[in-house]
């Protein structure tokens, strides 16, 4: 099992959709099983922002987007490859992520990207940036030194 944990810093909804309208077409996310746990729906700015700007969809048809109420109760189907999109605070963060380390298998990978709005969480960036293996901004990846 390998476990990548990634962080992002985001200043609205519509800045969070951008990044992961981008990085889901970037990666192909039809490649991998895409899990989302959202304290907040984001739906609405994601159709939004496919409608004006024309994305492709067929990346992200499949993946909800909307609130989860009860992480313990989300059922994840695993595949070889999967990425979970943890939108919330952070006690939210850190119990959506207990729940699915506890429920990856040996044979996975797995990418976690946990995303933080930065107007809450700015005081602790330092802290959740030295947890994670590296940061996702709208122009992708980048490792973390």
């Amino acid at each position: 099992m390998k476990v990548e944990k990634l962080c992002n810093f985001y200043a609205s909804k519509y800045h969070l959709s951008i990044i992961l309208l981008e990085y889901l077409k970037e990666k192909n996310a039809k490649k991998s099983k895409v899990t989302t746990f959202m304290q907040d729906e984001i739906e609405d700015e994601l159709n939004v922002l496919i409608d004006k700007y024309k994305y492709n969809i067929d990346n992200t048809k499949d993946i909800n987007f909307k609130v989860t109420k009860d992480i313990l109760k989300k059922e994840i189907n695993l595949a070889k490859n999967n990425i979970f999109i943890v939108q919330g605070n952070l006690d939210y963060i850190r119990e959506a992520n207990e729940y699915i380390l506890e429920n990856l298998q040996k044979n996975t990978n797995a990418k976690i990207i946990n995303c933080y709005n930065f107007a809450y969480q700015k005081l602790y960036m330092k802290d959740i940036i030295s947890k994670s293996d590296k940061i996702l901004f709208t122009t992708g990846e980048k490792v973390i030194d």
